[in-house]
This record gives structure tokens, sequence and C-alpha cells, in this order.
């Protein structure tokens, strides 16, 4: 139980710093909610990731609104990912939504019809790291021997500048 703790507040650390993700159901069902990008909420003690999606237009109001979902979460300049998979569920009552968001359920929000709360629980959760790419490639010293091959006409060798990246003449 400790190291489940230790996994979820792991996790939940670096989604809250990546935030957003691309949410995608799995499921093999004809109508099916289309792929979006999500901007996480909330994740709760159990596991849930809640957020909410913009109501599609051909959405089927079925008894049952759980299907399996996979979010992908990723931040261009972020050393990690996640790939998360699980159960969705989704909530498009009102009064729910109100209720998850800590308002009185008497609150008149119109935009809430256009919203549904998605709340997808973990089942199986992927972290990859991703190695860090320093560029090999020295503006300053490919911009120096640029000069001085136009102020003198020929390139310094390699142990007079650094890095020789090859600069000739083009015939």
């Amino acid at each position: 139980m400790v190291s489940e703790i230790y996994h979820l507040e792991f996790l939940r650390t670096r989604i809250h710093e990546i935030r957003s993700a691309l949410f995608s159901n799995t499921s093999e069902e004809v109508f099916k909610l289309p792929t979006c990008i999500i901007s996480a909420l909330n994740i709760d003690n159990e596991g849930h990731i809640c957020f909410f999606i913009r109501r599609p237009e051909l959405f089927m109001n079925e008894r049952d609104k759980g299907f399996p979902a996979r979010l992908d979460f990723y931040k261009k300049g972020k050393p990690f990912f996640l790939k998360i998979s699980g159960q969705a569920q989704i909530f498009s009552d009102a009064a729910q939504m109100l209720e998850y968001m800590g308002l009185p359920g008497n609150v008149k929000l119109p935009s809430l019809t256009k919203l549904l709360l998605v709340k997808v629980k973990m089942s199986e959760a992927q972290y990859f790291e991703s190695k860090q790419r320093h560029l090999a490639f020295n503006w300053k010293t490919w911009w120096n021997q640029l000069r001085h091959y136009i102020t003198h006409g020929k390139t310094q060798s390699p142990t007079e500048m650094g890095t020789s990246y090859g600069l000739h003449p083009s015939v």
C-alpha cells in the first residue's frame, strides 16, 4: 500500500508538471468520443484523473458511460512523458459536475451543457525519461570561421579554431 501511494504521488506531480494530454477512446464501439487534447484538473487518491471535454454533437446518451481510454502526457522541453491507460467514466449531468467542482447545485452555468466531465481510473501507467540531446553544433565557432573566411579568404585549421565545419568555397 505504501508503494502504491508513493507511485500515485509521483504520477500526480509529473501529471501536474505536464498538465495536458492526448485523450483517446480505445473501445471498439461504433459511436465513441473523438480523440482530443485535454487539461488534467485533478488526480484524486483513488487514482482518477479528472478533466472536461467538449460535448460532441453526436454524443449518445447511453446508460453505460464507461469505456477503455488512454492518456498520453507530453510537453515539449520536459525530459519525460507518460502513457496512462484505464477505464473512463463520463458524467454529463450538470448537478454532478457542479458537485465535483464544489459548487452548490442551484448555480446555473449554461456552459456546462456544452461539456462532459471525464474521470479515468488509472490501471496502467508507463513513465519514460527522454534523453537530453546536446547540440554538438557550436554557432559561435561556425560564425567566427565564416567571418574569418570572408575577411582572409581561407579557413583556419581545426587546432586554431577548435572544431572545423568544412567551410570551403564552392566551385
